[in-house]
């Protein structure tokens, strides 16, 4: 089976939970319950004005209540806007492996649905309030083609589970929100953009979009090594120029090589 999972952002904020956790979320489920099964693969679907397939991922825990999960930091129950968290609620565990938040980072808007002569039936469309949709065979083909990357790789091993997650961690550093956020407070702090590392500071006579185009957010602590749900804050994150951040991923070796540059550049000032 494969499924949509739906969530509207006038009553939780989709937006900060899938940027913030890294490794495992919790979906309200409450129909189909007897039939998702662990290995099933699913998108998430944002509801609301910008509508669509923000992430991808596959079934690790089958409908559960919240009390009872296994990691309960994961649930993200101070996200609510309009509800409460419900113990008693039934949980799907999800394993993401793709987030993508706007369609600058490849979500797959309504209207691509809607306008695709298989999708455009399906009831995510057409009978969308809901939180579980089913997707016969052909919507899954349909919408795995749309968003480009296959999800027979969400049962993968080996090097694939690293390729997924190193996915994974740079469409969140791409996040609009959590990067605005990291910026703004970092020009709050200090009073203009700079890298953390080696100092490069932009025009001063630079308007904001233009120099905030410069500087790139980097996770302190790389997502694939994370051994179980991390729940990310402003302070995990770095603000580094476009040339520090490629030298930081110059190989697996992210966070030593961070280490590395910073104590290198301390050094030579």
């Amino acid at each position: 089976m494969a499924w949509v999972f739906q969530g509207n952002p006038n009553r939780f904020d989709i937006d900060d939970y899938l940027s913030r956790y890294t490794q495992l979320i919790y979906w309200r489920t409450n129909r189909y319950v007897k039939d998702i099964a662990v290995g099933d693969p699913v998108f998430i679907w944002r509801a609301g004005a910008d509508a669509g397939a923000v992430a991808a991922g596959h079934v690790v825990a089958a409908p559960t209540p919240a009390r009872s999960v296994e990691h309960p930091e994961a649930l993200g129950d101070d996200l609510w806007v309009a509800d409460e968290a419900n113990p008693d609620e039934l949980k799907t565990g999800i394993r993401l492996h793709e987030i993508r938040l706007d369609r600058e980072a490849g979500m797959v808007p309504r209207s691509a649905a809607k306008e695709n002569l298989v999708l455009g039936a399906s009831t995510i469309i057409t009978v969308p309030n809901g939180t579980v949709f089913r997707l016969s065979p052909i919507e899954f083909g349909v919408l795995e083609e749309l968003w480009g990357s296959p999800m027979s790789l969400a049962t993968s091993s080996g090097a694939a589970e690293g390729q997924r997650l190193l996915r994974a961690h740079y469409a969140r550093e791409r996040s609009p929100r959590l990067r605005h956020d990291k910026l703004c407070a970092f020009r709050k702090e200090h009073g203009s953009l700079f890298c953390e590392l080696c100092g490069h500071e932009a025009s001063a006579h630079a308007p904001e979009p233009f120099t905030d185009r410069a500087f790139e957010v980097h996770h302190k602590n790389p997502l694939a090594s994370a051994a179980g749900p991390v729940r990310t804050t402003l302070n995990d994150l770095a603000v580094l120029c476009a040339n520090c951040h490629r030298a930081v991923h110059a190989n697996a070796n992210v966070a030593e090589n961070f280490k590395t540059l910073a104590t290198l550049y301390a050094v030579g000032r």
